[in-house]
């Protein structure tokens, strides 16, 4: 039988807490840099005040980050995120699908976008390297449903959903004749099954303060090999809703922490706890309860440890309360939750530089200026003075000085030794610190817009001025989105292909189209797609464009010469001049281009050819249609001939028909007359 090397849990426990005592001392060590920067922010007090001393404190560090703060959070936190994210082997659409999934989702949970942002960059300038976490929230609540008869169809879709649990599959009965060859209808009597009440399934973005996260000395990267950790204060209800989402036999030793045992607060947890919170942190000592309210001190804690003796290191995360390993289980993606962000790198080290460390000591030298100042105006109002203890005067009187009051006292008793008044030449020291404050930290009146002496007053050099100034804040800016939004989303992508069980619905190009769980399958890359205003990219992007004017003038003295792929690479230069990486986003392919032209062109010869076809068959119709034109007049004209012949004819029988029927009636008359005068012959006695 093979010799079992696996660690047990206990070891894990111990080795673990090794690890995470580094860290705390890591962190508690840069807890007192931190919190001074903290409280230059706040504008607290120096800790070396006097007594009827001026006590004012310039605000250097909370100036200068109010004044960054609007450039990022329009850079980052409006419209375009300047992160683009591509799965391969999907189609380009499926990335920007996701990218807009994460902007929504994002905006409807509680921090929004807004708010993480907002606090993750502050975070950052004042206390040199800010955290963000993201994890997939879900929450379900089992449910025992029961039917009394099931149909088979669903009974099929309740052991196919993997929200349900079929406990009790009950008794299959037929329902229905068999014999005509009919299977029947099969039903299921007595079927039980528990439903997972789905509460929460969604995305979930935090912000993890300084104080509470946690790193091991070594590391240099948020994602690299070393311990990494999130330490906060949750009650023993949210453990129990955790093991109620995970199963019910998630967590271990809940029992210890529900009785409050191992509450004893370390050392490094003394340290930090006036850091970043201040005046306002909360006495611990005060969080007694006990129950389902009792706190507890929960780490969880991501390394890599030989958990199974094969001589390799696992990727594994950890879940401790109260000191207590709650549960260990391996990290099969080996992805680390957390994201870091820093506006300076510090090289080869984990930690960055903030822009509260360039200030500080400009503060400090500031505001001792300042007092010194202040302190001299109110020596010139008010005095100081000699006085000689047996002279009677009152020293209430000279400590309460009033206009119109009255002294008291020998007047050679008293002698005037008030300092010499403020000299104005010295107000020169408070321009050179300013001065020595916008070289370090790149934050100038113009880029702030409030310098209105300057000896450039053209829109051109102002132009010019702020763009040179504006490039401190671009660097930061893309080491923001280099360092951090890039980790940031890509691991929110992450989390999408892991946990994601419905399809959504994306609007691409005005169309919707339908995004499924294995449309999202793939390596997440993601790129940084963001422009710059420094005058370097400014100046070339306008060489370019003078470039252009010259050369289509040129084009049209020459034609042809300036060709399609001519142009193409032309602007592509133009919108990386500009800043943008991306050029495919604003111009199409060259390739596919000419592919399109050259089918319109083909298609353009077959359509006129197709046109002089019609129109061949248009003449030839015309002619017959003229042919049959003239047939049908000359037809017309022969027609009407012989209408007109046959109506001669008809004519002429008429008149010939009336002529010989006037013949008749005239021979007829004739008869008659003869006639009557034969009748009137004899009627007379003539002879007949």
């Amino acid at each position: 039988m093979a010799k079992d090397d696996s660690m047990a849990f206990e070891d894990i426990e111990h080795d673990i807490s090794i690890e995470i005592k580094a860290a705390q001392d890591n962190n508690n060590d840069r807890a007192g840099k931190r919190e001074k920067s903290w409280d230059r922010y706040y504008g607290r007090k120096l800790g070396n005040e006097v007594k009827g001393r001026s006590q004012f404190i310039t605000r250097e560090v909370m100036d200068t980050v109010e004044w960054m703060m609007p450039y990022f959070i329009r850079s980052f936190a409006a419209g375009d995120p300047k992160i683009e994210i591509e799965i391969k082997g999907q189609e380009p659409w499926v990335g920007k699908a996701v990218m807009e999934k994460i902007q929504l989702d994002l905006n409807e949970s509680t921090p929004n976008i807004f708010l993480l942002f907002y606090q993750w960059f502050k975070d950052a300038l004042i206390s040199d390297t800010a955290f963000t976490k993201v994890s997939w929230d879900l929450d379900q609540e089992s449910v025992n449903i029961a039917f009394d008869e099931l149909p088979a169809d669903q009974m099929q879709q309740l052991v196919v959903d993997p929200d349900v649990t079929v406990s009790e599959a009950g008794t299959a009965i037929i329902r229905g004749s068999i014999s005509q060859g009919s299977s029947g209808d099969i039903v299921f009597q007595d079927v039980k099954a528990k439903v997972k009440k789905t509460i929460k399934d969604t995305l979930y973005a935090e912000n993890t303060p300084h104080w509470e996260f946690l790193a091991d000395p070594k590391s240099r990267d948020v994602n690299d090999e070393y311990g990494k950790g999130h330490k906060t204060e949750v009650t023993v209800d949210y453990l129990k809703r955790i093991n109620r989402a995970e199963g019910g036999d998630f967590f271990k030793n809940l029992d210890k922490l529900e009785s409050g045992e191992g509450r004893e607060q370390s050392a490094a947890d003394e340290g930090e706890s006036t850091s970043y919170m201040g005046e306002d942190s909360v006495d611990k000592d005060l969080n007694t309860e006990t129950g389902p309210k009792s706190p507890v001190d929960f780490i969880e804690w991501y390394t890599r440890l030989d958990v199974d003796g094969d001589g390799y290191l696992e990727n594994i995360v950890c879940y401790l309360g109260n000191g207590y390993l709650l549960k260990w289980e391996e990290n099969e993606d080996g992805i680390i939750p957390f994201s870091s962000l820093k506006p300076i790198i510090d090289c080869y080290k984990f930690f960055g530089i903030s822009y509260a460390d360039l200030l500080v000591e400009i503060q400090n030298l500031k505001t001792m200026l300042f007092r010194r100042i202040l302190d001299n105006f109110d020596f010139q109002n008010s005095g100081r003075w000699l006085r000689d203890p047996n002279s009677g005067i009152d020293t209430y009187a000279l400590l309460n000085n009033a206009p119109g009051s009255v002294i008291t006292g020998k007047v050679d008793g008293l002698k005037d030794i008030t300092p010499a008044p403020f000299q104005t030449a010295s107000l020169g020291i408070l321009e050179y610190v300013d001065t020595v404050k916008e070289n370090r930290t790149g934050v100038t009146k113009y880029n702030q817009g409030t310098d209105s002496d300057s000896l450039n007053k053209t829109a051109r050099g102002i132009g010019m001025i702020q763009s040179a100034a504006m490039q401190r804040m671009d660097l930061i800016g893309r080491i923001f989105a280099e360092v951090g939004l890039k980790d940031f989303y890509r691991k929110c992508a992450l989390l999408y292909q892991k946990h994601l069980r419905q399809p959504f619905i994306s609007k691409t190009h005005g169309k919707e189209q339908e995004v499924t769980p294995e449309m999202l399958q793939g390596r997440v890359v993601c790129t940084v797609n963001m422009g710059v205003t420094a005058s370097v990219g400014v100046e070339e992007a306008q060489r370019i464009e003078r470039m252009l004017g010259i050369l289509f003038k040129t084009n049209e003295m020459f034609p042809g010469l300036l060709t399609p792929d001519k142009i193409h690479n032309i602007m592509r230069r133009y919108v990386t001049a500009s800043g943008f990486k991306n050029a495919d986003d604003f111009i199409g392919d060259l390739e596919e281009y000419t592919q399109k032209i050259e089918q319109a062109r083909k298609q353009g010869e077959d359509t006129q050819k197709q046109m002089m076809e019609l129109q061949q068959k248009f003449k030839e119709m015309e002619m017959q249609i003229k042919a049959q034109d003239s047939q049908t007049k000359t037809q017309k004209v022969q027609q009407d001939g012989v209408i007109a012949s046959a109506e001669l004819t008809q004519e002429k029988e008429i008149a010939i028909a009336e002529i010989s029927q006037k013949d008749k009636d005239s021979i007829r008359d004739h008869k008659i007359d003869l006639l009557e005068l034969a009748i009137k012959g004899t009627q007379t006695g003539m002879p007949r």
